[in-house]
């Protein structure tokens, strides 16, 4: 009790020097001050126990024992069983101040005894607030206290700062852990310095670091070590997230408290409150790529982390600033003026007005005054009738209203998109020398447009002399159109081609009517053509592009494999720029498209458990693939080369089977389908 009784006997000496000593609360720094370098760390240090097992812990080079009595300034002997010990460190998220508290009293039910701390932080040196805070090292509440702070820039320590208390084998441990959020405007990105005291309240006496710490110039600093530019980089991209964080939830308070159904309200936030967060939102639209972004773009997004932070608080000043407006302005409010199109709505696509508009403006709340617009930018006009956008484009039309009293409206601003003229082409050629070969047309539009046909492709390839017209669509709903023709491309054909005529080869190479043979087209004097189609059962099966030497004659093959039983029909087409010629039907029958039909046998003579499976094809169409099933599971795949139409054989081994009964089937299989043996039967006996 004595020892809590005497500590806020000392806050109440705080209060009354504070309030009788001012001007040693903004004192400059002095010779006589302790030091203390605060090193940048990767190490987690958010607990007493990571402090406890880290390098920090008891090492002279970062343990600070300069600590005297508070009352008499006596040194206190390093090392004792009631030593102190101070530490701190930052990393990219913030500062970590880690206190020592080594004790051994024990209270009557052994528990150990407790110790609070009394700490004071200035972010920076001489002529700054400070903040102060009390906590029990056993997790009692703290108690918070601001010096000197003007209540709109304050940043306390309040909500932001956090205390984790343990208890170590050498006695208690505290963590104070400050983010870069609670401190944004002192970040010490060079390596600024901070000031702090402290006051350990033990059982039996009160340590402090720093003397009679209550007289704020006597504080004493901490050294920041000045970051490496990829560290300073870090903590920058840190601060600029935390700050784009509470931007956004600011303005989902803001949308929350203003945009509730109130036309006062709703007319505040648009005005006042949705231009802060538009240039908010404006600064930070780098956000998204903040990983990937170099030093001096970051340096630019940095310059807006004050604005992000303090959105709330900027509101609040427009709010006020606001109310004394409405309170002493003996003008009273500007005019509004309303904004009025002709057509109401776009009549094009998009958003875009294909017809002229023809622009009101209409001034209500004021009397004695003008109207005043300007588009694009230019001067401002007198409003005095209405007026028409005829021109091409996107334009910005701003406008205001002014009273007769001087109170000008906030210039509002709306994008009116015309677009009155429609899309049209050019059309370059690939060549338009002559030529036996094909050429490519290809367009330029005059403006963006979708190609609403051919594909949506802008070139097209021009195989014999003709015309094709390309069909397009602007963002606006225009629709355009262009037409290419060519007349180059070199010809022997005076007219349709001559009747091509179908032949094919099965059964040439094998003697089989199998499923793998070639068609032949041959057009045996007369125009010739430029396209090749050959159809099978209906179905366009092969292109081909030929050479025009009218009146020789012309051939083509197409390869034909892997069909299966079954008779097919073909027919080609001969095309050219004067017509289409079709041959007569032919029909092919592949009753061998399918493998031979494969035989098993087995060498199990003695009955044993081990034997041979032996396929046999002996004549006949071949397999690519032969697969053995014992009892209709598939037990071996084999790949075969087709040698159509000599024998394939393949042998598969088994053994270990135990006694009983096993049938072996087997498939073979080529592109046409598969054919399968009959099945045999396997008895082992032993």
């Amino acid at each position: 009790m004595w020892r809590k009784a005497k500590r806020y006997m000392f806050l109440l000496a705080v209060l009354l020097l504070a309030s009788t000593s001012i001007p040693h609360a903004y004192a400059e720094a002095n010779d006589g001050k302790l030091s203390y370098e605060v090193v940048y760390t990767t190490e987690d240090l958010s607990t007493p126990t990571a402090w406890y097992n880290s390098d920090f812990f008891d090492n002279p080079e970062f343990k600070e024992n300069r600590f005297v009595q508070y009352w008499v300034e006596t040194p206190i002997e390093p090392g004792g069983p009631r030593d102190t010990g101070l530490y701190a460190a930052y990393r990219e998220d913030g500062v970590y101040i880690f206190f020592q508290s080594n004790e051994q009293e024990l209270d009557t039910n052994g528990n150990l005894k407790n110790s609070s701390i009394e700490l004071f932080v200035k972010y920076g040196l001489g002529d700054l607030p400070y903040h102060q805070m009390i906590f029990e090292t056993n997790d009692s509440a703290v108690n918070y206290f601001e010096w000197q702070t003007e209540y709109r820039d304050n940043l306390p320590l309040k909500g932001n700062a956090v205390i984790t208390n343990e208890q170590l084998p050498t006695g208690w441990g505290s963590v104070l852990y400050i983010p870069w959020k609670a401190a944004y405007k002192y970040v010490p990105l060079n390596g600024e310095d901070w000031e702090f005291a402290l006051i350990r309240w033990s059982p039996s006496h009160a340590p402090t670091w720093g003397g009679k710490v209550h007289q704020a110039g006597r504080f004493n600093v901490l050294d920041m070590e000045e970051p490496t530019p990829a560290v300073r980089t870090a903590i920058q991209r840190n601060v600029i997230q935390q700050a784009w964080q509470s931007f956004n939830t600011s303005v989902a308070e803001l949308q929350a408290e203003w945009l509730n159904g109130d036309a006062d309200d709703a007319h505040f936030y648009n005005t006042k409150v949705l231009p802060l967060i538009q240039q908010g939102q404006m600064n930070g639209s780098q956000i998204p790529n903040l990983d990937s972004l170099g030093q001096a773009e970051i340096d630019e997004l940095y310059a807006y982390v004050e604005g992000w932070f303090e959105l709330g608080r900027d509101v609040e000043d427009q709010q006020a600033d606001d109310i004394m407006d409405r309170l002493f302005d003996e003008g009273g409010q500007p005019p509004e003026t309303t904004l009025a199109l002709q057509p109401e709505q776009p009549d094009g696509a998009n958003g875009w007005y294909i017809s002229e508009v023809t622009v009101s403006l209409d001034a209500d709340g004021g009397s004695g005054g003008f109207t005043e617009y300007r588009l694009d930018g230019g001067e401002w006009t007198t409003y005095n009738s209405p007026f028409v956008l005829a021109d091409d484009g996107v334009h910005t039309l701003e406008y205001r209203s002014v009273d007769a009293s001087g109170n000008m409206e906030e210039t509002k601003q709306t994008l009116v998109s015309v677009d009155l003229t429609a899309p049209t082409a050019a059309v370059a050629y690939s060549t338009t020398d002559p030529t036996y070969g094909t050429v490519t047309a290809t367009i330029a539009p005059s403006e963006a447009v979708t190609i609403t046909n051919n594909d949506g492709a802008d070139s097209y390839e021009f195989i014999y002399n003709g015309s094709f017209t390309f069909e397009f669509v602007d963002a606006a709903g225009h629709a355009g159109a262009v037409t290419a023709t060519v007349g180059n491309i070199s010809s022997g054909s005076t007219g349709a081609p001559g009747k091509p005529v179908l032949s094919d080869n099965n059964g040439h190479d094998t003697g089989l009517q199998d499923g793998d043979y070639d068609i032949t087209m041959n057009m045996w004097w007369g125009g010739n053509g430029r396209i090749y189609k050959l159809y099978e059962n209906g179905i366009l099966i092969d292109t081909q592009i030929l050479p025009d030497q009218a009146p020789q004659a012309q051939s083509a093959v197409t390869p034909i494999a892997g069909r299966a039983n079954g008779t097919y029909v073909y027919y080609a087409e001969l095309i050219n720029e004067y017509g289409t010629t079709v041959s007569d039907p032919r029909e092919v029958t592949v009753s061998h498209g399918l493998p031979a039909e494969p035989e098993l046998s087995s060498d199990n003579w003695d009955g044993d458990g081990s034997y041979n499976i032996e396929m046999n094809m002996w004549w006949g169409m071949n397999g690519t693939t032969y697969r053995l099933y014992e009892n209709e599971v598939l037990i071996a795949e084999v790949a075969l080369t087709a040698q159509t139409p000599q024998a394939q054989s393949a042998v598969v081994p088994i053994s270990g089977k135990p006694i009983g009964t096993y049938e072996y089937r087997g498939e073979l299989e080529n592109a046409a389908g598969t054919t399968s043996s009959e099945t045999i039967v396997v008895k082992v006996t032993k």
